[in-house]
């Protein structure tokens, strides 16, 4: 398995402070952190080590990859994840750009169906 990245307090403080008036909650991450939308408890954003990963959904992940806009996001080393992409630290400098990611993952996000709560076996 392939190691963790390790958290960035300074890009974490970043994205709390661009997502401050948004109906969000933050969560650990794989010692990470990651934003959930509070309407369907699905998370859209997280910092990776200095990076940011965005949920844009499957079709745009694709084609920013093969344009060279994001990475893939593979936390594990031999699975890269479908509907996300990861934003190396180089791509996120200024905050209207990491804003706009924040944005466009939100907004794929909030069209999704809620994730369906499991039953607890006893």
């Amino acid at each position: 398995m392939a190691g963790w990245a390790k958290k960035d307090d300074a890009l974490i403080g970043r994205i709390d402070r661009l997502l401050a008036t948004a109906p969000v909650r933050r969560k650990n991450f794989f010692g990470n952190t990651a934003w959930f939308l509070d309407s369907n408890d699905l998370m859209f954003a997280g910092a990776w080590g200095d990076g940011a990963i965005a949920r844009v959904g499957e079709e745009t992940t694709v084609k920013l990859i093969e344009a060279g806009d994001a990475e893939p996001f593979d936390p594990s080393g031999h699975r890269p994840k479908r509907e996300y992409v990861l934003l190396v630290a180089q791509r996120i400098t200024e905050d209207d750009t990491l804003l706009c990611w924040l944005e466009k993952a939100s907004e794929f996000v909030s069209a999704l169906q809620p994730r369906a709560s499991r039953v607890r076996r006893r």
